[in-house]
């Protein structure tokens, strides 16, 4: 079964995959990059209120393969002055 290696990053931190995982294709290694991503995000809240989470896939040989990434946005409705 082929290798893949999914790095990550939260635009502030870089984590290269140095162990990788096997995966029977590519949609395998797909979906463990897109799994990745809500682990992220819940640990990784921005405290100025919008971070983007990426996972890159990377194959044995090196290259890069895709990138699967969230964006995170939170907005206020209530103006400053009035908020509860």
């Amino acid at each position: 079964m082929p290798r893949f290696f999914v790095d990550t990053s939260d635009q502030e931190f870089f984590v290269r995959d140095e162990e990788g995982l096997e995966c029977e294709n590519l949609e395998g290694a797909r979906n463990a990059a897109i799994a990745v991503l809500p682990d992220m995000a819940r640990e990784g809240l921005p405290t100025n209120n919008s971070r983007t989470f990426s996972a890159i896939v990377r194959g044995e040989d090196g290259r890069t393969l895709f990138q699967a990434s969230l964006h995170f946005q939170f907005t206020s409705l209530f103006p400053e002055h009035e908020r509860p």
